[in-house]
């Protein structure tokens, strides 16, 4: 019995065993799967509370701190295509970050997906409106092709998109055609530097208004910790050094200056709630600022009231607002003051000014008769432009017209003021340095001089001419012996008159003519068939390829003209491997001449350096400056008077490009007229002064010499 017991007992240890083994395997298997779960569930606990961190800061305009968790969260789900887009979409809205918001956008828009999931953070696509912010970068960075290709195929791709948004699209490739004609025009603008002196504890500078006499100016300074409203005051044409106003008018934070009245008495201001802005007003009283006051009902409602622009005489202002039953959303108003002191009810400007999409930053100027704005829906070169319009005698607007650049650029230019004169316009520019912060400039507008008209009379002469077809004439023969040989007709020319229109380089020539002299007439046989020369074949490429970069004057930073042809240039480099290209920096004679041989170095650099950026190594460059000397052009005539074409003309960089290179590129050449080149030592060559180019045709291939060979010029 005791036997049969112990058997018994050890068969069940057996068994307790083999069951504590198995039940022990599936433990930790329970276990391993319970911890996978557990991890997986706090990664997607920890991704949705950053996705969606993320998004309320974007969405309130935070793009950095945006930006920043939107990274984070690539490191936990590297290739989401969902991340990458708002990765750019952040890089979209913060200054310097432009080229950035390519390299994002252009990898979200390989997995575009048209069943994209808005605001989920599971949704691993990237939505249609990716190829519309992957053409904003290329236009925000002057690649004006590429650009045009996503807004393309955009529209293509967002057909059930919001058709507001699919017409700005459209205005963009045209914004985009404007501004690649840009740089046939001459600069509009100068900047100087308003407060050069206290730069150096003015991290960022915004918001410049100022007062009727010019020597109030009142900016927004952005710290690192927080934005400080600042005051200056000009006396012998020197500014004070600027004081902080903040605790004065009792307002911190998202705070800053709108206007300054004509009397420099009364700041306007607008204060950023969390859900919406309103428009404040402190009084100068002795040195001080009273504390900010709301204006009233009129003016600030349950909307955003975003900027405002006293008149001369204080008894309007006009201001912007999101409210309902506008043109679009941001419109300009209109209020003016009662007898009573209160400001009357807003009254809309209209289709004219405002259009359906956003208005911004509107000063009235010029004894209150021209409205300079900023406007996204008007024609643009990109973003938002700056625009003027004159107030007419019957009460209405006239069309708005475009500032023009270095004011207008392909992103957003706001708060453009003219000052109350326009003589004095301030305008805050990104440093050249740190493109992330900006300065108070003084912009200038250039004076081009109109060159007057100019007449030169010819005595009697004969001219050659030819028709615009280029078509063979036949000599009709009826001698069989008589070789048919295509000619060019000759007019017999009694007098005429060379004519110069102001501001161009063609001339006119006005002709008295009577007709050629009768010649006997004769018919070719027709075993004598007329035999036309086949057309001379034309060159393809060239060996050498010469255009220029303009600046603007003691500026070496690239602007919009140069950005674009410093682009067309790296295009042409890129495609052709062999090149190389020589970069010489010119000035013109305004300043010192050891300052101006850096400056030249300068900008020849800064070109060297762009290119370098798109992939044209070192070895393919030859960089030089050559400051005043060796001028590509005269900067006065000999008679001593200022030759402001020629002065541009050497505020640049020659660009010189070597290899076997096609002809028909789109650089824009560099062409010096006759009547501005300079003498062998540099200096003005009278002689040339008054020699001028007569265009009788424009071809777009070089015509050869030999064409001109049988003509003969008497």
């Amino acid at each position: 019995m005791n036997k049969l017991w112990i058997n018994t007992f050890w068969n069940l240890d057996h068994k307790i065993y083999i069951y504590v083994i198995m039940d022990f395997r599936r433990i930790l298997l329970f276990m391993f799967l319970a911890m996978g779960m557990a991890l997986n569930g706090q990664y997607t606990k920890e991704f949705k509370r950053i996705f969606f961190d993320a998004d309320y800061l974007m969405e309130t305009g935070f793009y950095e701190e945006a930006f920043n968790r939107y990274k984070n969260l690539l490191t936990l789900d590297p290739g989401n295509n969902n991340i990458l887009f708002h990765c750019g979409a952040c890089c979209l809205n913060i200054p310097g970050n432009e080229k950035q918001a390519i390299h994002y956008l252009k990898e979200a828009a390989e997995g575009v997906t048209l069943s994209y999931r808005e605001k989920s953070h599971k949704e691993p696509g990237a939505p249609v409106l990716t190829y519309f912010m992957l053409g904003q970068a290329y236009h925000l960075n002057y690649q004006f092709s590429e650009a045009l290709m996503e807004y393309t195929e955009y529209l293509e791709m967002g057909t059930n998109q919001d058709q507001l948004q699919l017409e700005y699209a459209r205005m963009q490739i045209e914004a985009c055609e404007r501004a690649a004609s840009i740089e046939q025009t001459l600069p509009a603008f100068e900047f100087q530097g308003v407060l050069e002196h206290f730069e150096d504890d003015l991290p960022s500078c915004s918001n410049p208004v100022i007062s009727g006499d010019g020597d109030i100016l009142i900016f927004l300074v952005d710290y690192p910790s927080d934005k400080k409203i600042m005051m200056s005051t000009r006396s012998d044409s020197l500014w004070s050094r600027p004081r902080v106003i903040n605790s004065e008018i009792g307002m911190v934070g998202e705070t800053y200056p709108v206007s300054l009245s004509y009397d420099g008495k009364d700041l306007y201001l607008v204060h950023q709630y969390y859900s919406h802005s309103d428009i404040f007003v402190s009084h100068l009283q002795g040195k001080r600022w009273t504390e900010a006051e709301a204006l009233g009902y009129n003016i600030n409602g349950r909307t955003s009231e975003s900027h405002a622009s006293i008149s001369r005489d204080g008894q309007s202002l006009y201001f912007t607002t999101d409210v309902r039953g506008g043109e679009g959303s941001f419109d300009i108003y209109v209020s003016h003051l009662t007898e009573k002191g209160d400001w009357g009810e807003a009254v809309n400007l209209g289709p004219t000014i405002n259009t359906p999409y956003e208005e911004h930053t509107p000063f009235i100027s010029n004894n209150d008769s021209i409205l300079f704005f900023s406007s996204q829906g008007h024609a643009t070169i990109g973003g938002v432009d700056v625009f003027h319009s004159s107030l007419q005698s019957d009460g209405t607007w006239s069309e708005p017209d475009h500032l023009g650049y270095p004011v207008n650029t392909t992103g957003d230019d706001l708060f453009f003021n003219p000052g109350w004169d326009e003589m004095e316009s301030y305008y805050a520019v990104r440093r050249e340095d740190d493109p992330t912060s900006s300065t108070i400039n003084m912009a200038m507008k250039i004076e081009y001089e109109e060159e007057e008209l100019l007449a030169i009379h010819i005595p009697d002469t004969e001219v050659p001419v030819q028709e615009e077809e280029e078509e063979a004439v036949a000599v009709e023969t009826t001698q069989s012996e008589q070789e048919a040989t295509p000619v060019i007709p000759v007019v017999v020319v009694t007098e005429a008159t060379l004519i110069e229109p102001p501001n161009t380089d063609e001339i006119e020539m006005v002709l008295n003519q009577r007709e050629p002299e009768a010649e006997p007439t004769f018919v070719a046989q027709a075993s004598d068939p007329i035999e036309t020369p086949a057309p001379e074949a034309r060159p393809a490429f060239a060996n050498e390829l010469i255009t220029s970069i303009p600046f603007l004057t003691n500026k070496y930073e690239m602007g919009p003209a140069a950005q674009l042809e410093a682009e067309r240039i790296a295009e042409v480099m890129v495609y052709h491997p062999e090149s190389t290209v020589e970069l010489t920096g010119y000035t013109d004679i305004t300043g010192d001449a050891d300052f101006n041989m850096i400056l030249s170095q300068y900008r020849a650099e800064k070109i060297a350096e762009y290119l370098e950026m798109r992939g044209i190594g070192r070895k393919r460059m030859k960089v030089d400056g050559k400051g005043v000397s060796d001028p590509l052009a005269i900067n006065k005539f000999s008679d001593g008077s200022d030759a402001t074409l020629g002065r541009y003309l050497n505020r640049t960089v020659k660009v010189r490009i070597l290899g076997m290179l096609p002809i028909d590129s789109k650089l824009s050449g560099l062409y010096i007229p006759v009547n501005l080149k300079p003498g062998e030592d540099g200096t003005p060559s009278p002689e040339r002064e008054y020699h001028y180019t007569i265009q009788l045709k424009a071809a777009r291939m070089p015509i050869l010499s030999s064409r001109f060979q049988d003509i003969k010029v008497t």
